[in-house]
């Protein structure tokens, strides 16, 4: 099954424990981390296309958080190539410190 759910920071805090309930209740999850098998990094926007390549859902944790000054740039280049790749809902979660 392909995934539909993209969790972005699944393996921090909140990130982690929303990939695993998912999981629990048999939804298919592609985790975003750097280290994932197709990686996504804020830091490397052309790691985002193909993490969000068949993605309709997408929790999204950001970090460091949205009070960094170059925070509101990246969020909306990541929305815009969301509403590009057919993402339909998405939950952000801005995390402080």
């Amino acid at each position: 099954m392909e995934p539909e759910i993209l969790v972005i920071g699944a393996t921090g805090k909140t990130g982690k424990r929303v990939a695993q309930r998912l999981e629990a209740r048999g939804l298919a999850v592609r985790h975003g981390t750097r280290r994932s098998p197709i990686p996504f990094d804020w830091e490397n926007p052309e790691t985002w296309a193909a993490s969000l390549n068949g993605i309709k859902t997408a929790y999204v944790a950001y970090s460091p958080d949205l009070a960094v000054p170059s925070a509101h740039g990246v969020i909306d280049a990541f929305v815009k190539a969301a509403e590009a790749a057919g993402l339909r809902r998405m939950v952000l979660l801005s995390e402080r410190n």
